[in-house]
């Protein structure tokens, strides 16, 4: 039985938001920026879904970095729950075609959404059809603007508004029909000033030419606050986001204010470092690493414990696969996420540092696993010359990231000497990579070992 639903009802920014989609008749490409938890992703859904309704026969993609990202967060996640709330049943309905292989669903009016990734190496794939709308959700994770501009040019789907309830046609005061204006969507928790969306958006210029756009009003941004979405928020949301954020200005600024930056000119990490891929099977891979770097207490306002999955390919290519850290636990439970991380990806080693607690750190794992021997390593230089050689390996393109870690990312790129906030994340990072690269000259460590699949009979 499905828990009752709730209705959708459509807070302050958000009612802004939808009057540009609606009323702004030179907004041709909408932005919606601000931090953490604040509706933007559930009001492009909402507006989306009524484009398809209010358009009949019109097609619209949903984007994110990856496929497998679109269909885990957008696909399975916020789109059917926006449409339960809604329409609720609708998605149920026999006329409604949801088809979870090709990531599509079809509307009864003949309206169809595509969810997919948009790779620049692999663009060719999302640009057979014709859009009514196009969305990219988190579109600064997108590094190559050209993949955004090669979708545009095919943004030419239109169709006359009808009534969804009547199937008749809705004219204008002077008897016309109103047809379906084409728009790009895009949103983003605000990253870096040299990012293009900054550049569109606020700067209001090509970021591959630099020329201002001919039609600047066209490029339209709205912010949406977490404060106007607090009724949609577990109770005490915002505060413990303060809290978890005090410290790290780089994710204060992008996850709390949803402001943007400039570059960290110190930072030993910058963003354009950072490739990704799709997921890869885990006979793929030849050895994995599980990195910890404990905190010294529980509570709220303690450090966070780094817990960060890292897997050697079989191209020799070092891909990092989950990011599981936590705060305000218990050592034993901390413990118990870093053994589920080590079932989950079939690990071969836990790595990890012994600053706090000394031993204490071994026995804690092993109470929660006893056939797990972490191997244990102590921070006797300082953070930045321990992370060198992972930086080096991320300039060469020998690491790889199979997901979406922002917190990690943010960490990464604002990490610099005197940070008062301790890079936990970062740290289990560097810990793995060294590990698993053999970064620190350590002749026994079992580099490149081949892990035989285990499907190889079906």
């Amino acid at each position: 039985m499905k828990a009752p639903t709730k209705d959708f009802i459509l807070n302050p920014s958000q009612e802004r938001l939808t009057e540009l989609i609606w009323q702004d008749a030179q907004a041709e490409n909408i932005l919606a920026y601000g931090p953490a938890r604040s509706g933007k992703t559930a009001a492009f859904c909402a507006n989306i879904a009524n484009r398809m309704m209010m358009y009949p026969g019109t097609t619209h993609g949903i984007f994110r970095r990856t496929r497998r990202a679109a269909m885990f967060h957008l696909f399975k996640g916020t789109f059917p729950e926006v449409m339960d709330m809604l329409f609720p049943g609708y998605l149920d309905n026999p006329a409604v075609k949801v088809n979870s292989q090709d990531g599509t669903i079809t509307f009864h009016n003949g309206s169809r959404v595509v969810f997919d990734g948009i790779d620049p190496n692999d663009i060719e794939r999302i640009l057979g059809p014709q859009y009514a709308t196009a969305w990219i959700n988190e579109c600064n994770e997108v590094d190559d603007y050209s993949a955004v501009d090669a979708l545009a040019s095919r943004m030419a789907d239109t169709a006359p508004l009808t009534n969804p309830q009547t199937g008749k046609l809705i004219l204008d005061q002077n008897g016309e029909k109103i047809m379906c204006r084409p728009l790009m969507l895009f949103d983003c928790n605000p990253d870096l000033k040299s990012d293009w969306d900054h550049r569109c958006f606020v700067d209001k210029v090509n970021p591959m030419s630099g020329k201002p756009w001919k039609s600047p009003k066209a490029w339209r941004r709205c912010f949406l606050p977490s404060k106007d979405n607090e009724h949609n928020l577990a109770a005490g949301f915002i505060n413990r986001l303060e809290e978890r954020y005090d410290g790290s200005p780089a994710m204060e600024e992008r996850f709390l204010k949803g402001m943007w930056r400039d570059d960290n000119p110190d930072a030993l990490f910058r963003k354009k470092m950072f490739k990704y891929c799709e997921e890869k099977p885990h006979s793929f891979f030849t050895r994995i690493v599980v990195g910890v770097d404990p905190s010294g207490g529980a509570g709220n306002n303690s450090d966070y414990t780094g817990i960060v999955a890292v897997g050697l390919g079989i191209d020799g290519i070092a891909y990092v696969l989950e990011d599981d850290s936590v705060q305000g636990i218990s050592s034993e439970k901390w413990a118990q996420r870093v053994v589920a991380v080590y079932d989950k990806w079939k690990a071969d080693l836990v790595v990890a540092e012994r600053n706090y607690g000394g031993d204490m750190v071994a026995t804690t794992i092993k109470s929660a696993r006893r056939n797990i021997e972490p191997k244990l390593v102590t921070a006797s230089r300082g953070k930045i010359i321990r992370a060198e050689p992972v930086q080096q390996q991320y300039i060469k393109g020998k690491v790889i990231h199979m997901g979406d870690f922002k917190e990690l990312e943010a960490q990464m790129c604002d990490y610099k000497p005197g940070t008062k906030k301790s890079p936990d994340r970062m740290d289990a990072l560097v810990w793995a990579l060294t590990e698993l690269l053999n970064l620190n000259g350590d002749k026994t460590a079992p580099i490149g070992i081949w892990k035989a699949p285990t499907n190889l009979w079906g």
